[in-house]
């Protein structure tokens, strides 16, 4: 599904290289979770994926696809196909609950017909559907943090990236949100979240798999099963 091939990674001629030789295949289906000290390249890993950031060498194949062959103007297309929930939200303080969620399925060429029953659905299965009328401002970190994940999931991605989705949350939420993921996951979503907060996501997270990317010099991944 998500395969890294030798990439690697400088940010300046000054820094020590993010990655050097950095190597992994996440499967289809399998729930990933990246854990590393801060600058041990976790969000750097997401905006590769995303076409963000490009690595200096190496190869980026998702879902079959080589990252280097897609041109700018599919990258849009391509993200179509793929979830985030970012930390810091990135709600439009404008629109409703249920229009931050509505303005997603416009973006991406949802269907009108069936959109008001998208919506209604994705906040029932998340537990937030009583939100539907509130604006960002009137919710908690962890409301909003729900929504984000309503907009990440309301298009059914094959992927799932999150990048510290529990970063600014305090513990219960941060519970909440680890127990949601794992709830989408369990619906046949590949997900790839990178963490600071690990022992907390590998008590809630059945199956997943730690990626840790500081444990030696070179920063290469080693994979170690959650029991």
């Amino acid at each position: 599904m998500i395969s890294f091939e030798n990439i690697k990674k400088n940010f300046g001629e000054s820094e020590k290289p993010v990655f050097t030789d950095f190597s992994e295949f996440i499967e289809e289906g399998e729930f990933a979770i990246l854990t590393g000290r801060s600058g041990s390249g976790k969000s750097t890993l997401i905006k590769m994926l995303l076409k963000e950031t490009e690595p200096d060498s190496g190869r980026i194949v998702v879902d079959g696809r080589d990252l280097s062959a897609i041109k700018p103007g599919e990258i849009p297309f391509y993200r179509r196909g793929i979830g985030v929930i970012f930390q810091d939200f990135r709600l439009f303080d404008e629109y409703t609950v249920f229009g931050n969620l509505e303005v997603t399925l416009n973006v991406t060429g949802g269907s009108g017909k069936d959109k008001e029953k998208r919506i209604t659905d994705i906040l029932k299965l998340l537990g937030i559907d009583r939100l539907h009328k509130r604006y960002p401002k009137e919710l908690s970190g962890g409301e909003k943090q729900k929504v984000c994940m309503a907009r990440a999931i309301i298009n059914d991605p094959k992927i799932l990236l999150a990048d510290e989705p529990t970063g600014n949350l305090d513990p219960g939420s941060s519970r909440d949100i680890f127990r949601l993921l794992e709830l989408v996951h369990r619906q046949g979503t590949t997900v790839l979240m990178a963490t600071h907060d690990y022992d907390t996501a590998a008590a809630l997270i059945k199956g997943g798999r730690k990626i840790s990317l500081d444990q030696n010099s070179d920063l290469n991944a080693f994979d170690v099963r959650i029991k």
